[in-house]
Formats: C-alpha cells, sequence, structure tokens
C-alpha cells in the first residue's frame, strides 16, 4: 500500500510546474553565482572557485528554498480539504508517511543536485574550458582550508559527494520539521516560516555570543569562517533533531489534533 502511494504521490509532485522550478533552483542560483565571481577574484584552485559559488545566493535562500520545494502543494490540500476526502480510500497514516517521504527525498535531492552539479561542473569541466583565471600558486602561497577541507584528502570526488550530501540531510531535517509543523500548527505561515526563523535566529544568537563556529550558516556552509573542528558541524545538527525528535513526539501522542 505504502509503495502504490509513493508512486502516486511522485507523479503528483513531478508536474510541469515544479519540475521548471526545481530546474531553475539547482542551474539558476549557482549560474548567477559564478558569473558574479567569473572576473575580479582571485583563484588559486577550482575548489576555491566552487566554494565561492555556492556561497552568499545560496546559504541566503536556503530556508527558504527547504520549504520551496515541496511543501506549497500539501498546504493546498490542507486549504482544499483534499485529505480529508482521501483518508476515506487509503489509511491516513500511510497518506502522511507517502507525502513526508517524497517531501524528504524531493528536498534532498534537489539541494543535493544544486551543490554537486556546479562541483562537478567547476572541477571537471571549467579548467577545460578556461573561464577561470588561476593565479600560479607559488612557495609564498597560503590557500585557506574551511572545515571539509579535511575530506579532500580522499580526493576531490569524495569530497564533493560528502559535503552535498551533508547539505542536503540538513534540508531534509528542516523541511520534514515545517511538514510536522503543518500537522500541528493551524496556522499554515507559522509552520513554514520554522525553517527560516531558525536559521536566522540562531545565527544572529551565535554571532551575539561569539561562537559562530556554531551557527547554522557556518556548519551548513562553512566557507565564511576559518577552519574548525569538523564537529562543530554537528551542534546546531544536534540540536535541530532534538527538535525534529520532539515534534514527532508530539505529533503522534497527539493524532486527534492533526491539521487535516
Amino acid at each position: 500500500m505504502l509503495y502504490k502511494q509513493l508512486f502516486v504521490e511522485w507523479k503528483r509532485a513531478c508536474t510541469v510546474k515544479n519540475v521548471l522550478m526545481w530546474t531553475t533552483i539547482v542551474l539558476l542560483l549557482p549560474t548567477v553565482r559564478f558569473c558574479m565571481i567569473s572576473e575580479g577574484y582571485q583563484f588559486y584552485q577550482p575548489v576555491e572557485v566552487f566554494q565561492e559559488t555556492i556561497s552568499a545566493i545560496i546559504p541566503l535562500l536556503f530556508p527558504v528554498l527547504v520549504i520551496l520545494i515541496y511543501l506549497p502543494s500539501f498546504v493546498q490540500e490542507q486549504r482544499n480539504h483534499f485529505i480529508t476526502y482521501t483518508r476515506m480510500r487509503i489509511p491516513l497514516n500511510t497518506y502522511l508517511l507517502s507525502k513526508g517521504l517524497i517531501n524528504a527525498f524531493l528536498t534532498g535531492f534537489v539541494l543535493f543536485l544544486l551543490i554537486f552539479l556546479p562541483f562537478l561542473f567547476i572541477m571537471y569541466v571549467e579548467p577545460r574550458l578556461g573561464i577561470i583565471y588561476y593565479t600560479p600558486i607559488d612557495e609564498k602561497t597560503h590557500i585557506p582550508a574551511t572545515t571539509f577541507s579535511s575530506f579532500l584528502s580522499y580526493g576531490d570526488f569524495t569530497y564533493g559527494l560528502i559535503y552535498a550530501l551533508w547539505v542536503s540531510i540538513n534540508g531534509v531535517v528542516y523541511s520534514t520539521i515545517a511538514f510536522m509543523l503543518l500537522l500541528t500548527l493551524s496556522h499554515p505561515f507559522v509552520a513554514l516560516s520554522f525553517p527560516f526563523v531558525f536559521y536566522h535566529i540562531v545565527n544572529f544568537v551565535t554571532g551575539i555570543l561569539n561562537v559562530p563556529m556554531f551557527s547554522p550558516l557556518s556548519t551548513i556552509f562553512p566557507f565564511n569562517i576559518e577552519v574548525q573542528s569538523l564537529w562543530t558541524v554537528l551542534v546546531p545538527f544536534t540540536f535541530l533533531l532534538i527538535i525534529f525528535i520532539g515534534i514527532f513526539v508530539f505529533l503522534v501522542r497527539n493524532q486527534k489534533e492533526w491539521m487535516i
């Protein structure tokens, strides 16, 4: 039953409008940033170009993207009371579980492509095209390391894959929390605002407390800060998981109050 419903939800989600939106997110955002840095910046290695490409615009829009990819369609179903009629044909838990899984998959997949495709282009295609001028490296050259730079010792591809998965996983958690809040809160706007509010408030608080290495911005996109120990990225992520588990437990215990 769940497998069939997942297939149904997949077909519903993959509309022409949504596919165009996902394609625009994946291709337009990094392209705009890449064009902005293609001149006037000094680079020594392609990995620096990649890090600069996914800085600024993508980190700023990250909490918006995690809810934009799928959740607006679910909100529309809530407003039209579509779920009320659907539960007569399929168990409610199966239906909502399929929605949650599709939301998680699509959010993670689109965010993964948003990071990994620019990585592949910049690391393996752009050097052949010669769009970026790379300053020759000499003995006095110092190339700043970032928090995930340690993975470069396992190869460029491994570094890009692991980092893209890290951004994707964070996006899935943020988006799933918003999805669960849509079932518990009567105001969809409040639920959809959670990723944005949490992301930017924690960034602000960690800045005030002078611990920017623990901000979501510097742990998901750690290119605006000097290299930190890898464990630092798990601090806000762990706090986010605690919120996730708390909301999930509340959701399970209060099924009669779901906003459906």
